[in-house]
């Protein structure tokens, strides 16, 4: 999978409409959210996911979805280092998976609201929480495919998620964080 980290979130071409009323992208989307959502994950999803969106492209047919997690601990969410370290682990993992040529995911992170009550807020007004925020698309000759590879792309961020939080528990434990 090509995989790149960006500082901003690029606007998206203007899309023609949702696959979630395909099966095999509602599929991919309930076992993403379910592993997400269990105990042996650290994250949650942000905002809900609607199925990829067909977007303009001059190779084939390509389908994309923003897909938004934080974690679930409200202690965690404003850890910088540990979104870094979210971001490196993902990439390296995500690097491997997939095609190159059929998929991609851009990561950014993204700093939601201030924390707290106005008396938090005085105490530490600059703390922010973090979200990450993944684009995942792909590429395929038909619609069909392309909404296929998605949904594959879409579980190996599921897969590499699911990874990455095993590895931040240990690390948590071993820092003492």
């Amino acid at each position: 999978m090509r995989v790149e980290a960006v500082g901003e979130m690029p606007k998206r071409s203007g899309g023609t409409g949702a696959a979630a009323e395909n099966a095999a992208a509602g599929l991919a989307i309930k076992s993403f959210l379910a592993a997400i959502e269990s105990e042996d994950s650290l994250f949650c999803v942000a905002q809900p996911l609607t199925g990829p969106s067909a977007e303009e492209s001059s190779i084939g047919r390509v389908f994309s979805e923003d897909i938004v997690v934080e974690f679930r601990q409200a202690e965690l969410k404003c850890q910088r280092s540990l979104h870094f370290t979210l971001i490196e682990k993902l990439i390296e993992l995500l690097k491997e998976a997939g095609s190159k040529e059929t998929l991609q995911a851009t990561l950014c992170l993204r700093s939601t609201s201030t924390l707290g009550s106005n008396a938090d807020k005085q105490e530490k007004p600059n703390l922010k929480e973090l979200e990450l925020w993944i684009r995942l698309a792909a590429k395929g000759e038909s619609s069909e495919q392309a909404v296929l590879r998605w949904g594959l792309g879409l579980a190996h961020i599921q897969q590499a998620l699911l990874f990455t939080s095993r590895f931040l528990r240990l690390h948590l434990a071993q820092t003492g964080g």
